[in-house]
């Protein structure tokens, strides 16, 4: 008997909807499909105009609908969890599109530099043909952003027009140097209309860059806050936390407090200080060996003793973050392989530092910590387990991330470290405690500039009196707070969450230790309560929520 003659009706109709959404969604996401892992409308840019819209809100508006009439007691506990994931993002899109049209408010969704970069790292089998196809299309989709964005450009907020202008000013040069990459170069001898198509590409963003300078900015007055009621939804319906911003914001507050004092403590009784940690640095030229070097002790360390299954198949490249993208990452940042990819081929970027105050960011105990956060084992471990997991490697789940696990997961991992005795270099606990304090004082950041009217300026002070950010590194932190929130909130409480966990189920010794993480991690990226639920049951969610909280779930 197959397992398809096995299901129940409400099983059968919930894999259908799910599986009619998914493959109509990735046709109004291209980009985002691809990323993870679906080639099909691989040669697109994002749809944007009135019709496609208007098609989107019906298909979520019919997915609901159908959700709604399916009896969840007939869902196998997989399928509950899916059907939890698929309507939370179908609200929250939903809601998105009813309330706030992007087209007017945020010129970076327009920028389309990620549409070319994603296919020069990505495995697809007509690259050649796909490159072509996204170039000769973004000239067109660079007028049609011109339109929307000079409709009513006082909705911009300024930060956001400063991001897309940063991004498309490096991204001409981008494209100007795009015949230099090996792929693209045997691209153009196999299709003699790539390298007209860059140039065209490349003088269409150009003047796109001049518009959003010249006659966009000096009208920009909108509000990047997303707002009380949508934060909650956020905090709901994504990362399933049965919270109010204000209870989030005072677990943020404790968590600071705890974390300041424990570091002060650290720092009392050490041989050295902060600013000793700081001068211990590489030299820039030895800046990417540096990371190699902690990444491959890192990886040795787990493998010699066991705490968690380690992928058979993956690849890890350390390199320079492109400078497209510098304006958004001060220090380095993770990019996860695509679930197709047969090589499991991620990216570590490291940003260089402009000047000797940024290079104490990279001191030798930080990059030994951040290289557990982003490589081994946190993000680049977490990732690749998922793809290659039977449910957290399916399409619902790689589209439907949330920071609460993936983050969580990789703070958690730098605490594991230590205690299991991961010790490098001297400081590294004063720069976990440091690093903790500053994703505490992410959570508070995040609830008041999106729901209290912090300004970004403000939110900046804070950051550099705390964190001892200079305010260019603050404001560039905090740049992409301001289109991701409940995400600046998600590093430390996944780590609260996953730490109170294990402590309360008891594993302590590195066997219990690996089946724990395995247990853990095996679902796949979704929302850590609906992860601790699934896999240890509602009981180890309602202990675990009331002791970090101090609410009952």
């Amino acid at each position: 008997m197959s397992i398809e003659t096995q299901l129940n009706p409400a099983q059968k109709t919930f894999d259908r909807i799910q599986e009619s959404y998914l493959a109509t969604w990735c046709r109004f996401h291209p980009e985002v499909a691809f990323d993870a892992g679906v080639e099909t409308f691989s040669d697109k840019l994002k749809p944007h105009d009135d019709e496609i819209i208007g098609a989107q809100i019906v298909l979520n508006e019919k997915c609901l609908s159908a959700l709604e009439e399916l009896s969840e007691t007939e869902l196998d506990s997989d399928r509950l969890c899916d059907y939890h994931v698929l309507r939370g993002a179908v609200s929250l899109e939903h809601h998105s599109l009813m309330d706030h049209d992007w087209r007017h408010r945020d010129p970076t969704q327009f920028v389309p530099l990620h549409a070319i970069y994603q296919l020069t790292l990505r495995p697809i089998e007509d690259f050649a043909f796909c490159l072509q196809q996204r170039l000769a299309a973004i000239p067109q989709q660079l007028r049609s952003a011109r339109s929307y964005l000079e409709a009513a450009p006082m909705v911009i907020p300024s930060v956001w027009l400063e991001m897309a202008l940063s991004e498309s000013t490096t991204g001409v040069d981008y494209l100007h140097h795009l015949h230099q990459h090996p792929r693209v170069a045997i691209a153009i001898n196999e299709n003699d209309q790539i390298e007209q198509a860059i140039a065209d590409a490349a003088y269409a963003l150009e003047i796109f860059s001049h518009t959003l300078d010249r006659d966009i900015s000096k009208h920009c007055q909108g509000d990047f806050a997303c707002g009380r009621e949508h934060f909650e939804r956020l905090l709901q319906q994504q990362h399933f936390l049965p919270i109010n911003a204000d209870q989030l914001h005072r677990f943020g507050q404790q968590l600071f407090s705890e974390t300041q004092q424990a570091l002060e403590k650290e720092l009392s009784t050490s041989k050295i200080t902060l600013e000793d940690i700081y001068q211990n640095t590489p030299q820039k030229e030895n800046l990417l060996d540096s990371y190699r070097q902690e990444i491959q002790a890192a990886q040795k360390f787990l493998s010699k003793h066991d705490l968690i299954a380690l992928p058979e198949t993956e690849t890890l490249t350390v390199t320079e973050t492109p400078v497209f993208l510098r304006h958004q990452i001060p220090f380095a940042a993770y990019m996860e392989p695509a679930s197709n990819d047969p090589e499991q081929h991620a990216y570590y970027y490291i940003t260089p530092p402009v000047d000797d105050e940024s290079l104490k960011e990279h001191n030798f105990a930080a990059i030994s910590q951040t290289s557990v956060h982003e490589a081994w084992p946190g993000h680049h471990l977490q990732f690749v387990t998922a793809n290659q997991s039977e449910n957290g490697g399916s399409l619902l789940r790689r589209l439907n991330p949330s920071a609460t696990l993936y983050e969580g997961w990789a703070l958690y991992c730098e605490q594991l470290m230590l205690e299991q005795g991961f010790k490098q270099h001297p400081g590294q606990k004063i720069i976990l405690l440091r690093d903790r304090l500053w994703r505490a004082l992410r959570i508070t950041l995040d609830v008041e500039i999106h729901t209290r009217g912090l300004s970004l300026d403000d939110a900046a002070d804070k950051m550099v009196s705390a964190i001892g950010f200079s305010k260019q590194q603050a404001l560039a932190e905090l740049s992409w707070y301001t289109q991701a929130p409940t995400v600046p909130m998600s590093y430390a409480v996944g780590w609260a969450l996953i730490t109170t966990l294990r402590d309360q189920l008891g594993f302590k010794d590195r066997e219990t230790l690996k089946h724990f993480h395995h247990h853990l991690l095996e679902s796949g990226s979704i929302a850590l309560p609906l992860v601790i639920q699934h896999q240890f049951g509602k009981e180890a969610w309602d202990k675990c929520y009331q002791h970090v909280f101090g609410v009952t779930a």
